[in-house]
């Protein structure tokens, strides 16, 4: 079914038999996600209980790749989309990406119970149903316990992916198992064996003279003697006197 054809009939509450997922985003779904999964009247009504509850907690099992031929995850799955919500109200029994590129990839949100699996995918929040098929081997890290990167049936190795954006019901990161990482080793400071430096004084400027300039030469005045007070002249005087008066006395 066409395009336009698909989002006439959403708004309307109809429930296609048949629809293209050539452009995921152009109609997303606008109700309530949570209580979209009751529109599975198939799912027994415990399960869906359990699906909503997981949903309101954020607890997904795993975030995927949606490709054209397939959905690549830890998981198995089919490549079958079904029951997928648009717009208001509407729903799409089967999903088809014939259009799709090798190389066009979305993401999405996984919730599995009781072997009943609903995806979201992140771009648009449509929610659908998917089949799984089996888990995937995992490669466990040694020591760790938990699942490290997973392998695809196929050989490959499959990194989960992160989300373009966080939604309102399942920001990324919950429930994704981590990679284990290992601590890292604290390695005491080295302390530097070299001498240091010993700032020294700088030289005193250099005095650049024009051409034809002599340096000046510095003059030290000498010293003069001090000339004696007058009244060590008198003292000097009287004494001469007196070596006078004695040597007449004696003559």
């Amino acid at each position: 079914m066409s395009l336009i054809a698909t989002l006439a009939l959403a708004t309307s509450g109809a429930v296609l038999p048949s629809c293209s997922w050539d452009h995921p985003g152009i109609n997303p779904f606008m109700g309530d996600v949570i209580a979209a999964v009751d529109d599975y009247k198939d799912i027994p009504a415990s399960t869906r209980a359990k699906l909503k509850e997981r949903m309101a907690k954020r607890d997904y099992d795993e975030l995927v790749l949606i490709e054209r031929d397939g959905i690549s995850g830890m998981g198995q799955y089919s490549a079958e989309i079904t029951d997928m919500h648009f717009g208001t109200k509407g729903m799409c029994r089967t999903i088809t990406r014939s259009k799709w590129t090798q190389q066009m990839k979305e993401r999405g949100l996984v919730y599995c119970e009781d072997g009943q699996c609903l995806l979201i995918p992140t771009i648009c929040r449509n929610l659908s149903r998917i089949k799984r098929t089996g888990d995937g081997p995992l490669l466990i890290a040694p020591g760790a316990g938990v699942p490290s990167t997973p392998a695809s049936p196929g050989g490959t190795t499959f990194t989960p992916p992160t989300p373009d954006t966080p939604l309102d019901f399942a920001p990324p990161g919950a429930g994704i198992p981590l990679v284990p990482t290992e601590t890292p080793l604290s390695v005491p400071p080295v302390a530097p064996t070299t001498t240091p430096t010993v700032p020294t004084a700088p030289p005193p400027p250099l005095t650049i003279l024009p051409p034809g300039t002599t340096p000046p030469v510095t003059v030290t005045p000498p010293t003069t003697p001090a000339v004696p007070e007058p009244s060590t002249w008198l003292m000097f005087s009287l004494g001469l006197l007196g070596i006078s008066i004695a040597k007449h006395r004696r003559s």
